[in-house]
């Protein structure tokens, strides 16, 4: 190990960079799902107009490259900043999903009778969103401890723990997509019929 030292290190810096990556577009876009799914209830037919599929691959876009930059940059920064960074974004995102979620209900218990199908997508969306709760507020909640806190072992133990947590979530959204959303479980099943095909 000694003697390649310069490669774990590398190795050790795209291991962060990657998985930071990967985990926090994962949770941005969960959060876009539950404003597309507040905005769909609250604008009704106007929203085809207001989210368009351009709009849509622009945040997409916007998602990975903002994130692919912090993701870099945050080697340079101090420990307390990325920390404090860390836990804004997650509570930041935890909180928006939250609240438009919060709101789909109370507007669905408004309007009963209507909107079967929509429920079905709240349904579907509310699983995701209980699963990402799970998996990130633990995290959330190391950091937060670390922020106040001296790095011992119980605390490294921690954040070892509830970062394995998220990196689950990040396995279960397909799973629970195709489990829950007929259309994606379909779209599935043409992509592996085409792949065993060719």
């Amino acid at each position: 190990m000694n003697e390649h030292w310069n490669v774990c290190r590398n190795v050790e810096v795209v291991f962060f960079i990657t998985s930071s990556l990967l985990c926090i577009v994962s949770l941005l876009t969960l959060t876009a799902i539950s404003v597309d799914r507040l905005l769909a209830l609250l604008l009704a037919l106007r929203y085809r107009q207001v989210v368009t599929l351009r709009r849509a691959y622009g945040t997409v876009i916007a998602f990975w490259a903002v994130r692919t930059f912090s993701s870099t940059i945050r080697f340079f920064l101090n420990f307390n900043i990325k920390k404090w960074y860390r836990v804004s974004s997650i509570s930041l995102c935890l909180a928006t999903s939250t609240y438009s979620y919060t709101r789909i209900i109370i507007n669905l218990h408004h309007r009963q009778n209507q909107l079967r199908r929509y429920r079905k997508a709240v349904s579907t969306a509310l699983w995701l969103q209980f699963t990402l709760v799970a998996c990130y507020v633990p995290y959330a909640v190391s950091v937060t401890w670390l922020i106040h806190a001296k790095l011992s072992s119980s605390v490294f133990l921690a954040l070892s723990y509830t970062a394995t947590l998220i990196f689950l979530n990040s396995t279960l959204n397909p799973i629970l997509y195709c489990w829950k959303i007929d259309e994606v479980r379909e779209a599935v099943k043409d992509t592996i019929r085409k792949v065993l095909c060719c």
